[in-house]
């Protein structure tokens, strides 16, 4: 009966594990991969070469990561019951970079994460007086990318001389 048990409990973790999977697209500068009418890209805003002393010389690259909706609504992400317990969906993407060095502190990779969004809640109590008092909170519902909205996030990357960066995106696979 152990072992049973064991193998369900195995098969359930795999299983979930497995529904998570993420699949990476190769992207390139100005060329963003679309995504259920999500774009994934990245630009280049500064490039230069530096010397690193006995190492060599290397292409020193500041990008912009970044995610559009380009949908026509406003994309909402809820957050999902897990076996784990609950697992918050703000991750949009990470962007993983193939030939960085990660050398002198840069990245080697970044992620885009959805803003979150608040919906007002009202709720009333009796006050030891015996009055009733309504107060309204945000409480934050989830999140969200509104329709036209970019959300990006800013790198350093350094590769080998004469190198672009290579980039790939791994996009959040997300459920309807």
């Amino acid at each position: 009966m152990k072992i049973s048990t064991t193998l369900l409990l195995f098969t359930l973790l795999f299983v979930n594990a497995f529904a998570y999977a993420q699949t990476a697209y190769d992207i390139a500068e100005n060329q963003p991969a679309a995504l259920n009418a999500i774009e994934y890209g990245f630009t280049v805003r500064n490039e230069s070469r530096k010397d690193v002393g006995n190492k060599g010389t290397f292409s020193r690259y500041e990008v912009t990561i970044y995610a559009t909706n380009k949908s026509g609504c406003t994309k909402l992400f809820f957050p999902k019951q897990t076996l784990f317990g609950q697992q918050n969906t703000d991750l949009l993407a990470q962007f993983d970079c193939l030939n960085a060095t990660g050398a002198r502190l840069t990245a080697k990779n970044g992620t885009i994460r959805a803003k979150p969004f608040y919906v007002p809640y009202t709720t009333s109590a009796k006050t030891a007086d015996g009055k009733t008092v309504t107060n309204t909170i945000q409480v934050q519902a989830g999140y969200w990318l509104r329709n036209g909205e970019t959300v990006s996030s800013d790198l350093i990357l350094i590769v080998p001389d004469g190198e672009t960066p290579r980039l790939k995106v791994r996009v959040q696979e997300f459920t309807d």
